[in-house]
């Protein structure tokens, strides 16, 4: 099946009147230190989809981060001023007390890097416990190479995972060779055999669901190809997450409105250009303003 608009527009989340921040559904992104750039790309892109409250949280992972005497907070403080940014708790400690207010979708994994995976599987499988909606993608997927039977324990379908080719190949290696002859075929048989809806990215994305649902996204432009638009991806699908959105359908609308902000711009595509370009879609392509009320 073709991924549409008329797969998913109906369930779309749209404010109301009585709508506020906390409605709206809050993300938290957990900010890495040394490409700090990726969290800020995929928290942006939770806001501008819609998401009423964002954090980055940036605790330092472990005490060799904190010996080195570099805390990238302030990197994270100073890029958008409606973008929380706080290193006094763990990701854990402010799920916990961001689910009294309500919904709340966690994002683990880009910009993490290669040198705390450890640390990383234990943040990741200690919020899943929670059964929050949650995007796991970048080095959150990487880190469990190795431990994959650790993760598919864990996933819930309220859990999309974001993989492009090679993160593909490592969390899933029982699945490498079919995914080179059908990409189709694969990305179904990981949200099968994982419980987790998979969005597996290139330039025919296929979206899979654990009951056996897949769409297709093709035609992608192929200046999607920039370092941080899987970035932008995971944010987009945090925001809808957050506000209630069903994963799969999530999943469809975001990969469908993330090609379209990047067929808006063209050539000279930086992954920014993505979220700067998502009201113009929502607004003028899906109709949105007009649906409000």
């Amino acid at each position: 099946m073709k991924n549409t608009p008329d797969l998913w527009l109906k369930e779309f989340p749209i404010p109301d009147a009585l709508s506020h921040k906390y409605t709206r559904g809050q993300v938290c992104v957990l900010g890495g230190v040394q490409m700090t750039g990726a969290a800020c790309l995929s928290a942006d892109g939770a806001a501008r989809i819609g998401a009423g409250l964002v954090t980055i949280v940036s605790p330092y992972l472990t005490l060799g981060q904190k010996v080195q005497g570099f805390d990238p907070i302030y990197i994270y403080k100073s890029f958008r001023p409606y973008i929380i940014a706080r290193n006094d708790m763990t990701i854990q400690h402010f799920v916990e007390r961001a689910t009294v207010k309500g919904r709340v979708c966690a994002i683990v994994g880009p910009g993490l890097g290669d040198e705390e995976y450890e640390t990383v599987r234990a943040i990741i499988l200690s919020l899943l416990q929670e059964k929050i909606p949650m995007v796991i993608d970048a080095d959150g997927l990487n880190a469990f190479a190795g431990h994959e039977a650790k993760l598919y324990g864990a996933l819930h379908r309220d859990v999309i995972l974001t993989p492009h080719d090679g993160e593909f190949k490592r969390v899933f290696p029982s699945l490498a060779r079919l995914m080179t002859s059908d990409r189709r075929q694969a990305a179904v048989n990981a949200s099968s055999e994982s419980g987790a809806v998979v969005i597996l990215k290139g330039a025919e994305t296929t979206i899979a669901s654990p009951d056996g649902q897949v769409v297709m996204n093709d035609k992608a432009s192929p200046f999607l190809a920039t370092a941080g638009a899987g970035d932008v991806l995971s944010g987009i699908v945090g925001g809808l997450l957050a506000q209630g959105m069903h994963g799969f359908l999530a999943a469809c609308a975001s990969v469908w409105i993330h090609a379209k902000s990047a067929e808006i711009k063209g050539a000279g595509l930086v992954a920014s250009d993505l979220n700067e370009n998502i009201a113009k879609v929502l607004k003028e392509t899906l109709g949105i303003d007009e649906k409000v009320g």
